[in-house]
C-alpha cells in the first residue's frame, strides 16, 4: 500500500512538474510575444539550414549566407528581450511593450544583416545586446541592490534554460538512441540535428523565458542576503581584491621602470591593463552590495578603486598611442581605446556623489559604449578603416623604394580588400576589370607587386629550404655542416677546423660571432632586410655571404626563424657554414 502510495505521489509530482513547465513556456509566451517570435524565426531557420532548404528567395537573400540570417534574427531576440523589460519595468501597457520590441528587434536585425550595414563588428554588437538585457529595465529606475538581485535571478533563469537544453535534447536523443540499438530501428542521422536545433534554439531559451524575474525593485535581504554576504565577502576578502592590488603594484612598478629607463612599452600592455580593468569592474559588480562589512584591505579597495585605475590607464594610452602612429588604427586598438576611455569616464564619475559606487552605471555605461562603437560611422570598422585608408594612400604617394614599405602598403591594402574597401583606395583614373580580383589590379596600379608575401608587423619571419643546393666555394676551403644555433642556448660547441683551430659559433642579436679560443671573437652583422626577403623567397636557395674584420663567411641556411615584434631578430638558424681556414690561423 505504501508503495502505491508512493508510486501515485511520484507520478502527480511529475506531473505538477510537466504543468510547470509548460505553465512558464506559457508565460514567457505571454510576456516576452515578441522575442518569442524571433525565437520561432531563428529555429525555423536552422532547421531550414539542416534541411539544406533555403526558406527566403534568393532575391531577398542575395549573398547573404544563412548564418547571416540566424546572427541577425539572434540580434532581433536580444534587441526584443532587453525592449520588453524596458517597458516592464516602466509599467508600459502590453501594446507599447509589444511595439517598442518589435521595434529594437527589428533595427537590431538592420544593423547586422550584411547588405544594409556590413560595417558592423559582429561580436561586439551582439555582445553589448545580450549585457543591455538586465540593465535595460534599470534605465533610469531603481537600485543598485535591486538590479544586483535582477541580475542575479536572471542568470539563473539562464542557468535553467540551459539545465533544460541539456536534459531534453539529451533525453530524446538518447530514446532515439535506445531504439536503434535495441530495436533495430534506423532513426536518420539529421534527425538528431533538427531536435538540438529546436530545444537549443526555441524549447530552452522558452523555458529560461518563463523564468524570468517579474519584480524589478527587490534587493538582497533576510536569510538569502546572509548567506549571499558571507560568500561575496569571502571572494572579496581572500581572492579578488588581494590579487587585484598585487597586479596594481606590478603595473606601478613597470610604469616606474619606464619613466626611469625611458624604455618603451612592450606589446599586449594595452590587453593587460583591459584585464585589470575588467576584474575590477567584475569584483566590484558582483560584490558591492556585500561589502559594507568587509575586511578593512577590501574596504579601502572599494572605496579608493579608481586611484588604482589612474597609472593603468596612462599606461594603456602611452602604449596605445606608440602603436597608432606607427600601424594606424584597427578594431581591436579602437575597442582598446574605447576601453581606457569608459574607464576614465567611470573614474571621474566617482566625484559625482549621487553617481558614486553605483553599479548600475558601472555596468551600463561599458555596455552602452561597447554598442556604440559595434556598427556605424563612429563604429570600430568605419573608424579602422578611414586610419588604414590614410596610411595606405600616405605611403604609396610617397613613391617607397624599399621591401619593407612596400610590403607594409601591401599588408594595409590586403586588410582594405578584406572589407571590400580597396576600390577607395585606387588611383583616379582606375577602371576595374573583371579578370583579375581587385587587389591585384589596386596593387598594380600603385606599382606595388601583389604576391609579395613580406608583412611589417607581422610577429615573425621564417625561411624553410631543404631540398640540395649546389655552392661554389670561390676560395673557402672548410664546411660547418648540420649548425644548428638559437639566439638563447648559448652557442654551439667548440669545431675543430682542418687546421687544428677550435671555434665556438654564437648567434647574437642580428649576428654570427666565431670565437676562437684564444684571440678576439669576430661579429659577422645579418642585415634583417635581407632576412625579410628570404621569407619570401623559400621556394629558391639562398646564400648569405658576410664580412667582418676582413674575414668572410657565407651561411647557407636550410631554415631561419626571426620575431619581429617589437624589432626584427634573428633567433634560429640552421644550415651550413662556408670559410677560411687561413682567417683563423
Amino acid at each position: 500500500m505504501a508503495e502505491q502510495l508512493n508510486d501515485a505521489h511520484a507520478g502527480t509530482g511529475w506531473l505538477a512538474s510537466s504543468r510547470e513547465a509548460i505553465a512558464a513556456m506559457g508565460d514567457a509566451l505571454s510576456r516576452f510575444p515578441v522575442t518569442v517570435i524571433f525565437l520561432f524565426l531563428m529555429a525555423l531557420q536552422a532547421n531550414a539550414m539542416v534541411a539544406d532548404i533555403d526558406l527566403a528567395p534568393a532575391w531577398i537573400l542575395g549573398s547573404v549566407r544563412d548564418e547571416d540570417l540566424l546572427l541577425a534574427l539572434l540580434a532581433a531576440v536580444f534587441a526584443s528581450f532587453a525592449a520588453t523589460l524596458l517597458a516592464q519595468a516602466w509599467r508600459l501597457s502590453a501594446l507599447i511593450a509589444a511595439l517598442l520590441a518589435l521595434l529594437a528587434g527589428v533595427t537590431a536585425f538592420t544593423v547586422m544583416w550584411p547588405t544594409v550595414a556590413d560595417r558592423t563588428v559582429e561580436w561586439a554588437f551582439l555582445a553589448s545586446l545580450m549585457a543591455l538585457v538586465p540593465i535595460a529595465p534599470f534605465a533610469g529606475r531603481g537600485s543598485g541592490n535591486a538590479f544586483w538581485m535582477f541580475t542575479a535571478r536572471l542568470a539563473f533563469a539562464a542557468a535553467l534554460g540551459l539545465l533544460a537544453f541539456v536534459l531534453f535534447g539529451g533525453g530524446i536523443s538518447a530514446i532515439l538512441a535506445s531504439l536503434t540499438h535495441l530495436f533495430g530501428i534506423d532513426i536518420p542521422s539529421d534527425l538528431y540535428e533538427h531536435i538540438w536545433a529546436s530545444i537549443g534554439l526555441f524549447v530552452a531559451p522558452l523555458f529560461g523565458l518563463g523564468q524570468t524575474p517579474r519584480v524589478f525593485d527587490e534587493e538582497p535581504g533576510g536569510h538569502e542576503h546572509d548567506m549571499m554576504q558571507r560568500g561575496m565577502r569571502a571572494l572579496g576578502d581572500f581572492a579578488a581584491v588581494p590579487l587585484l592590488i598585487i597586479y596594481a603594484v606590478i603595473l606601478h612598478l613597470y610604469v616606474a621602470k619606464i619613466i626611469v629607463t625611458g624604455e618603451v612599452p612592450q606589446g599586449q600592455i594595452g590587453w593587460l591593463v583591459l584585464t585589470y580593468g575588467s576584474c575590477i569592474v567584475a569584483v566590484l559588480l558582483l560584490t558591492k552590495p556585500f561589502l559594507d562589512t568587509a575586511r578593512a584591505p577590501t574596504r579601502f579597495f572599494v572605496r579608493f578603486w579608481p586611484l588604482f585605475l589612474l597609472v593603468p590607464l596612462f599606461l594603456l594610452f602611452y602604449a596605445l598611442s606608440l602603436r597608432v602612429d606607427a600601424f594606424g588604427w584597427t578594431v581591436q586598438r579602437y575597442f582598446l581605446g574605447l576601453f581606457g576611455l569608459v574607464m576614465l569616464v567611470l573614474v571621474v564619475l566617482q566625484l559625482v556623489p549621487r553617481a558614486r559606487g553605483d553599479i548600475r552605471m558601472i555596468a551600463g555605461i561599458p555596455v552602452l559604449a561597447l554598442l556604440a562603437g559595434s556598427f556605424g560611422p563612429q563604429g570600430a570598422l568605419d573608424w579602422s578603416l578611414s586610419s588604414q585608408r590614410e596610411r595606405f594612400l600616405e605611403i604609396v604617394r610617397g613613391e617607397p623604394e624599399d621591401l619593407q614599405t612596400k610590403a607594409e602598403a601591401l599588408a594595409v591594402l590586403r586588410y582594405l580588400n578584406g572589407e571590400n574597401a580597396a576600390l577607395d583606395v585606387a588611383p583616379d583614373g582606375f577602371v576595374q576589370e573583371d579578370d583579375e580580383s581587385l587587389y591585384r589590379q589596386v596593387a598594380h596600379a600603385w606599382g606595388l607587386d601583389p604576391d609579395n608575401p613580406v608583412q611589417r608587423g607581422r610577429q615573425w619571419y621564417s625561411y624553410d629550404r631543404g631540398s640540395s643546393v649546389a655552392v661554389a666555394l670561390e676560395g673557402f676551403d672548410v664546411l660547418l655542416q648540420h649548425v644548428k644555433l638559437d639566439k638563447e642556448d648559448g652557442g654551439s660547441g667548440p669545431l675543430s677546423l682542418p687546421n687544428g683551430t677550435r671555434l665556438k659559433l654564437v648567434l647574437n642579436k642580428n649576428a654570427l660571432s666565431l670565437e676562437p679560443e684564444t684571440g678576439t671573437p669576430t661579429f659577422f652583422k645579418i642585415d634583417t632586410v635581407r632576412i625579410v626577403e628570404l621569407s619570401a623567397q623559400v621556394d629558391q636557395s639562398a646564400l648569405l655571404r658576410l664580412e667582418a674584420d676582413g674575414k668572410q663567411i657565407v651561411l647557407i641556411p636550410t631554415y631561419l626563424f626571426a620575431s619581429s615584434y617589437p624589432e626584427t631578430v634573428l633567433t634560429h638558424f640552421s644550415g651550413g657554414v662556408l670559410l677560411r681556414s687561413s682567417d683563423w690561423e
